[in-house]
């Protein structure tokens, strides 16, 4: 069975078994005591055992630390301007440049395996922003309201609301803005670690594995040549005369396949002759029409418990983890209204700027330069189709 189906199967059966157990209890029991349970695929648990720990734990951290998280956000939100900015210009100039900036749907901008990992990594991008704001609002001394775990369809996290009157009347801007920063700050930090367990990821799987021995087949181009022939799980050992010992050496081969040229591909199962297709961006260039990994093989005697899969999905985890913690952190602090960018900007004008009517006169063309920026680029991934996968 197909490891996307397996995943959304045990998904649905979760929330099945959730929605069950929610009415054999009793919704309205379940809400005294924190839980939310009574609409199917929805879920939310309220707890004080958590804001007292965000609390406690938010107090030992430095203050320091929170500001720099200020200083590290408004030195994000200038990259953030830069990135998008730079990208958009990519699409007039050199659109085989420019990067795809889609929103993320599920099943329609993203499909196959990456998107179980993708779930996976914004389940921890989510956790570590939230709780971060929850830090950072118990060491100002900002009340946190409630905070705890939800869920919806496919969607799992944490959420942490700190008190809006508090936040709004009673805390200084400063304190304000080290909040607003926390979020993505944490994520910055989070994206770091992950950003090192990837460097080190050969190092790590050498320990209970082989070195990489061939490149391993996660997704198909619907339409491709290669989805006449190969099946996702597939392992390139060879394409024509050439070993392939990895992924990159697949990258490194197709990139002087010229199209309508003929290719052999060895598979550890069978070996087959493809016809390659014509690159949508460059037409001399072939299309194969996959995508892959490095394939990674046990050592003898970890292959009684560890599978060539797992160091795959492991590396594929550690990468959409960094991927989105840090498109979450720079996308959040684009000062756009309802994002952490557009308050902490706000915030930090009104330390040298008493008058409020001048400050919106300051946000607005920023606001409009921002949201203008992601929706051209939207609108211009779309019509040139830069997707994700």
């Amino acid at each position: 069975m197909d490891s996307t189906v397996l995943a959304f199967i045990l998904i649905g059966l979760f929330w099945l078994i959730i929605y069950t157990v929610a009415q054999y209890i009793g919704v309205e029991r379940l809400k005294q005591r924190g839980v939310e349970a009574g609409t199917p695929f929805f879920f939310m648990w309220r707890t004080q055992r958590l804001n007292a720990f965000l609390t406690r734990m938010g107090k030992k951290f430095p203050l320091i630390f929170f500001n720099i998280g200020v200083v590290v956000g408004f030195g994000g939100m200038i990259f953030s301007f830069w990135m998008f900015g730079e990208n958009l210009i990519k699409f007039f100039v050199q659109p085989e440049a420019a990067g795809g900036v889609v929103p993320i749907i599920p099943g329609v901008t993203i499909t196959g395996l990456p998107l179980v990992y993708m779930l996976i990594a914004l389940a921890v991008a989510i956790l570590t922003h939230e709780f971060a704001h929850g830090l950072a609002s118990s060491k100002d001394n900002i009340p946190i309201k409630s905070s705890g775990l939800l869920g919806f369809l496919v969607l799992f996290g944490a959420f942490v609301e700190p008190d809006e009157e508090a936040f709004e009347k009673e805390a200084t801007p400063k304190a304000r803005m080290r909040l607003l920063a926390a979020g993505s700050y944490s994520n910055i930090i989070w994206s770091f670690v992950f950003l090192a367990l990837l460097v080190n990821f050969n190092s790590i799987a050498s320990i209970a594995y082989n070195p990489p021995s061939g490149a391993y087949i996660y997704q198909l181009s619907e339409g491709s040549p290669a989805a006449a022939a190969l099946e996702v799980g597939d392992v390139i050992i060879g394409l024509n005369d050439t070993v392939i010992a990895n992924w990159s050496a697949v990258s490194a081969f197709m990139n002087g396949a010229p199209a309508g040229s003929e290719v052999t591909v060895h598979t550890l199962n069978e070996n087959l002759t493809l016809v390659l297709a014509a690159s949508e961006s460059n037409a001399s260039r072939g299309y194969l029409g996959i995508y892959g990994a490095d394939y990674w093989e046990p050592k003898p005697g970890w292959n009684l418990i560890l599978s060539p899969m797992l160091v795959f999905h492991s590396q594929q985890i550690i990468f959409w983890c960094y991927l989105i913690l840090v498109s979450l952190a720079v996308f959040n602090l684009l000062p756009i209204p309802f994002l952490d960018g557009d308050k902490l900007l706000s915030n930090g004008l009104s330390l040298r700027i008493s008058d409020e009517k001048k400050i919106r006169y300051i946000m607005y063309p920023i606001r409009f330069a921002a949201l203008a920026i992601v929706v051209l680029s939207i609108v211009l991934s779309l019509v040139m189709g830069k997707g994700l996968f």
